[in-house]
């Protein structure tokens, strides 16, 4: 045996009667005895009198596999489903022997105008895409028969956009003024011309030719309904609703009784829970889809980011460069509204990189993911409003470290004026590179001071003889030696140049290379004043002394004979010079 489990549920709750009526309606096709029969009418009654249901229902569920219950169809409201129930068949049926061909057009829904709010009565324009909404609007129904067309039917897909045969409709007769069920008190349904051409208590309305609008002038009458329960969805690519709807008459010898309840006139139904308000005949309907002058708000944005640093500067950036070592980017975001209508409110900013941005308190959305690399460190982001066609704009900023490349989105989600909400909508990508300063030093040199020195002197030697006159004392000169330099006839050690012992009219030696040599050695100097004059480069170096100077003694000898060879008294030459260094920086 299966096994079972019971529910019991205590429910307080207002079911409107047009609701009712849909499942009863449809567990009616099933055969019942007159008793049955009898109870349901009476329970539906007391259900449409009634304001407000206390029901205490006990629920037994087989956990084995149970038939679909009767009401689980009760969507299937539309005109082609009615009249299957009328004709004793399954809502649903799809019998070609029942199939509506409606090809009759004496009675039809021309245009709808005057939609307005049920709670409010203010005109209604609009609707937030994909949402289910109320209305009441003012039909015109224009009858082209001259004979009347009796217990009208009017049928209003709510879900569909192309039909209104099978499917879930909003089913209504032409009764007579009243007040809307489901609107503010005051907001009349119902006709501008309602007659009935059958006797009482037959009050499902007629039409005719001869019908006379006080709204849409000849052959129209002006039927108020509330419509409810319409989703808010266009035809593909539109923005604006349409109304598929179907009419169904029965003609005069052909009627059948239709009876709808005051005070609210439902779509009425028999004691057999079949339509009243179906075809006379598979023709005697008519079909369409007609325009319905509510635009389809879809709240949409578009998203622009742009970047900023010290190093890249100026506006509309999407690639940033950022010297020498890091340090603050400035991100710019701008919000395009794009919606066909309507301002939008901006109610959440996420970024990839840095985490939320921006988000209005009481937010119900998801949160921003965190930040792939940090938080911001600023921001002028708010709740922006922005109007349709325009745009609006905010900053903000974060520190990005060294030698880093950061590539980031912002997202931004947020709500129509009138309802709805879009987003996250993405911006594109914005990269910022960041570099690593190059490693550098310096090096200093100063002066001090001179701690030593060296100089480089041209001295001049001269041999003179002077013996006296009258005599033959000539002198030889073969030599020249000095006690700091040495022999000064050629270049070597601190002897830089010299033209000493250097044949006359060769150049010097060294770096007196371009003066003339001052004659070979040996040679003989005359008396009465003969004289050997000649010069060398000497170069000598020393520590100098607290004034930055130093001291360099030498002394000069030649080799001489006289002209008997002996040797010849000469006077040693001495030289002792005082060289000084001062330094400056240039």
């Amino acid at each position: 045996m299966a096994k079972r489990f019971v529910t019991c549920v205590h429910l307080s709750f207002r079911w409107k009667w047009t609701e009712f009526r849909r499942i009863s309606a449809v567990a009616q096709v099933r055969p019942k005895g007159a008793a049955a029969q009898s109870n349901t009418k009476r329970t539906i009654m007391n259900l449409r009198k009634g304001k407000t249901l206390l029901l205490v229902c006990c629920v037994v569920l087989a956990m084995a596999a149970l038939a679909a219950p009767a009401f689980a169809q009760t969507s299937q409201t539309c005109l082609q489903n009615e009249y299957n129930i009328g004709n004793g068949a399954a809502v649903g049926s799809t019998a070609s022997s029942l199939a509506l061909n409606c090809t009759a057009n004496d009675v039809r829904i021309a245009e709808v105008t005057n939609i307005r709010d049920p709670l409010t009565g203010a005109t209604l324009t609009s609707c937030i895409q994909g949402a289910r909404f109320n209305f009441i609007a003012d039909f015109e129904i224009v009858t082209s028969s001259d004979k009347p067309r009796e217990n009208i039917g009017l049928y209003v897909a709510t879900s569909s956009t192309t039909q209104a045969l099978t499917g879930s409709c909003v089913d209504n007769i032409i009764s007579t003024a009243h007040q809307c069920p489901g609107a503010a008190s005051g907001i009349s349904c119902g006709s501008d011309n309602y007659h009935e051409t059958d006797a009482a208590p037959d009050n499902c309305g007629d039409t005719s030719k001869n019908d006379l609008s006080g709204t849409f002038g000849a052959a129209a009458q002006r039927v108020t309904l509330e419509i409810d329960n319409f989703l808010c969805v266009p035809p593909a690519g539109q923005n604006t609703l349409v109304l598929p709807n179907c009419t169904s008459w029965q003609i005069p010898g052909g009627t059948i009784q239709c009876v709808a309840a005051s005070p609210d006139f439902p779509y009425p139904f028999n004691t057999n829970g079949q339509p009243e308000a179906i075809p006379g005949t598979k023709s005697k309907c008519n079909c369409g889809v007609i325009p319905l002058a509510i635009t389809v708000q879809t709240p949409q944005v578009t998203v622009a980011k742009t970047c900023n640093t010290a190093t890249t500067t100026g506006t509309g950036h999407t690639s940033c460069d950022l010297q020498p070592e890091g340090g603050d980017v400035t991100y710019t975001v701008d919000i395009t509204n794009t919606s066909n209508f309507g301002t939008v409110v901006v109610d959440q900013i996420c970024d990839s990189a840095y985490g939320t941005i921006f988000q209005v308190t009481g937010f119900t959305g998801p949160s921003c993911a965190t930040g792939t690399v940090g938080s911001k460190t600023g921001t002028t982001c708010t709740a922006l409003t922005i109007a349709q066609n325009t745009d609006q704009s905010c900053t903000f900023t974060a520190t990005q470290a060294e030698d880093l490349t950061v590539d980031n989105i912002v997202k931004v989600s947020g709500h129509g004026s009138s309802n709805g909400t879009f987003g996250p909508s993405a911006s594109n990508q914005v990269e910022v590179t960041s570099h690593e300063a190059a490693t550098t030093g310096t090096i200093t040199k100063t002066f001090v001071g001179n701690t030593a020195g060296c100089a480089t002197v041209r001295y001049s030697v001269e041999v003179k003889n002077t013996s006296a006159t009258g005599t033959d004392e000539i002198l030889n000169l073969s030599a020249f030696n000095d006690i700091a330099f040495g022999s000064i006839t050629t270049v070597h050690g601190g002897v830089l140049g010299t033209t000493c012992g250097v044949a006359s009219g060769s150049p010097g030696l060294g770096s007196l290379s371009g003066s003339t040599g001052a004659g070979a050695l040996p040679t003989t100097i005359s008396v009465n004043g003969g004289t050997y004059t000649c010069r060398f480069d000497g170069q000598f170096c020393s520590a100098l002394d607290a004034s930055g100077c130093f001291t360099h003694s030498n002394t000069v000898s030649a080799t001489l004979t006289g002209d008997e060879n002996e040797v010849v008294s000469l006077t040693p030459g001495t030289l002792n010079l005082k060289e000084c260094l001062s330094g400056s920086v240039q």
